[in-house]
């Protein structure tokens, strides 16, 4: 029941049904890459959130369909840290760019996101289309997404879905786990004053705040053991928790934590309520917060204790 309210949301959320022709693949699409940033400077990292495609587009596309492109570049761009710039490109005047011409795009060997329906790749697969659709295939030992439709009115819905509700949301959903980690190893060095900010942040624990108003609909159709699962790690993460660290009580702050962990696992992992969660997530963007958390000098009891002591996904 649950997958299925979550399958009608997907669809509806933006207004018209959208068309997810290989969900699991689009969930899984490798939209970014861990690498490093600002290479020749005294600030670069080693481990920033760089994009790991290109956005493209037929030369026959109408302005509206080349436009929707800023809307997935955007949302890409809220995801991730830089698009990878360097001293040395920068001297060159060879900025980086997740936008490129067809013929280009092609030519720089990354997964793609190709944008319309007047291209090579729908014309030569003969590739049909009966309303706005995200669709992953393989083209020439690469992943590709089709945001596709039977007019630019379908094409440049998909779009917006793409960047809303599948980008955008990704992002967030990553910025709030990884925060939530990190929210975790402050409280344990009784660090409250960067917790408390953390909490409030719209790039750290708030940044969920985008997801939840994204999945409101969805959220209003949930049966009453989710919704309360639902409530019960609101409570905590943007109210209990925040009373406990601002009186600096590292103990009620830690068993809170724990509480919320507990939450997000019922729906994760199907504890106590159907698993919402029917995928995989990519190991190799997933895998960051066993980082984060060694940062603070913990091990994976610290946080996966109990009911959570199981780790990864089914």
């Amino acid at each position: 029941m649950v997958l299925a309210l979550l399958l009608a949301w997907l669809g509806l959320a933006l207004g018209k049904p959208v068309i997810m022709d290989t969900a699991l693949d689009i969930k899984r699409f490798p939209f970014v890459r861990y690498g490093s940033a600002w290479e020749g400077t005294p600030a670069q990292v080693k481990e920033a959130v760089l994009p790991n495609i290109v956005i493209t587009y037929g030369v026959e596309e109408s302005k509206r369909v080349v436009g929707s492109v800023s809307l997935i570049t955007y949302a890409l761009g809220q995801w991730t840290d830089d698009p990878g710039v360097t001293p040395r490109d920068v001297r060159k005047g060879k900025l980086p760019s997740v936008v490129m011409p067809f013929g280009k795009a092609f030519a720089s060997g990354k997964n793609l996101i190709v944008v319309g329906v007047k291209n090579d790749i729908v014309r030569r697969l003969g590739l049909a289309f009966t309303g706005p659709t995200l669709k992953v295939i393989e083209w020439e030992g690469r992943k590709v997404l089709i945001v596709g439709g039977r007019n630019d009115r379908e094409v440049v819905r998909a779009a917006e879905f793409l960047a809303n509700n599948v980008i955008g949301f990704k992002g967030g959903a990553y910025r709030t786990f990884f925060s939530f980690v990190k929210l975790r190893g402050l409280i344990e060095h009784g660090n409250f004053i960067a917790a408390l900010e953390l909490i409030k942040d719209p790039k750290g624990l708030s940044a969920c705040g985008k997801n939840m108003s994204l999945a409101a609909p969805m959220v209003l159709k949930f049966p009453p053991e989710v919704k309360k699962v639902v409530k019960k790690r609101n409570r905590i993460m943007y109210s209990e928790l925040i009373r406990a660290v601002s009186s600096k009580d590292k103990e009620r702050a830690v068993k809170l934590w724990r509480e919320a962990m507990i939450t997000c696992y019922q729906c994760h992992q199907g504890i106590g309520i159907e698993r919402l969660r029917k995928f995989v997530p990519l190991e190799s963007i997933h895998s960051k917060h066993q980082r984060i958390a060694k940062g603070f000098g913990l091990d994976c009891r610290a946080c996966h204790v109990g009911v959570t002591e199981n780790r990864g996904y089914k």
